[in-house]
């Protein structure tokens, strides 16, 4: 996470030689939701299959580069929630005193069984996009833009969870509803309920890397802009160390509501 600060200071203090070599440069915050998702990779099993995305937050700021009337670069610094959801017969974790009895008797070499779940993974990293962007006037006296931007991202994971409960837990030997183990047994190894948060971050990798991007309009007021836009960013790297419950890359659409502020401004010649 030093690199992410380092570099956000490094840019914070360039912008006012920026402004000296008569740049337009704008800053701004802009926030939202993120639609996270966890798709599988090439590696899949029991344990990384069935996510759907769930909503996470999605803000941050940003500063925005003139490069000449319609192209800029736009360096940003986001809190992007990610991961996913599975309300699914899924596998749990057999304690570890009862694993030879269950492989016997069910005649299994798995260390898990099957049980019905309410399991969210909530993964949350900064990220920072560097971005060209692309604005084109539309409407309204020239003051409607509409703009796309796109370019690579560094990500670091702030913290990882998985949060899993059943109200009414049901236990099976396999992923087949008909293999039902009695309740009388469940309760005794498991209990009746599960309620657990699962610190996942020691078994992911910190640093992710990837490419987002957006397409917004931007509405010129009298100082500053309001900008709207949707977009999404997808990580390149399996998020896993190991591969004992699969590989996963991990990416997200978002909508973000904004304002640009202008520092300062070029002097039209």
């Amino acid at each position: 996470m030093s690199r992410i600060l380092v570099y956000s200071i490094c840019c914070l203090c360039l912008l006012p030689s920026l402004c000296l070599a008569q740049k337009d440069i704008s800053i701004g915050l802009k926030g939202g939701l993120s639609i996270p998702n966890l798709s599988v990779g090439e590696t899949k099993n029991d344990w990384n299959k069935d996510y759907i995305s769930r909503i996470g937050p999605n803000f941050g700021a940003f500063v925005e580069i003139g490069l000449g009337r319609k192209f800029s670069l736009v360096p940003e610094l986001l809190f992007s929630g990610q991961g996913g959801r599975r309300n699914t017969v899924q596998p749990m974790t057999i304690p570890e005193q009862y694993v030879a009895l269950f492989q016997t008797v069910f005649n299994t070499s798995n260390d898990y069984v099957f049980a019905n779940l309410e399991n969210v993974s909530r993964i949350n990293y900064l990220q920072l996009p560097v971005h060209l962007k692309f604005a084109q006037p539309i409407a309204l006296k020239q003051k409607l833009s509409v703009y796309i931007q796109a370019g690579p991202y560094l990500g670091y994971m702030v913290s990882a969870k998985q949060i899993v409960k059943s109200e009414h837990l049901r236990v099976y030997a396999n992923a087949d509803p008909q293999s039902e183990i009695d309740p009388q047994y469940v309760h005794t190894f498991f209990g009746s309920s599960v309620d657990t948060i699962i610190e996942a971050k020691k078994d992911l990798y910190a640093w992710n890397y990837g490419v987002s991007g957006a397409v917004g309009f931007a509405y010129q007021l009298k100082k500053g802009k309001i900008i709207l836009e949707g977009g999404g960013n997808y990580g390149f790297r399996y998020i896993q160390k190991g591969d004992d419950h699969g590989k996963n890359r991990i990416g997200a659409g978002v909508v973000m509501l904004g304002y640009s502020y202008p520092l300062c401004t070029r002097k039209k010649v």
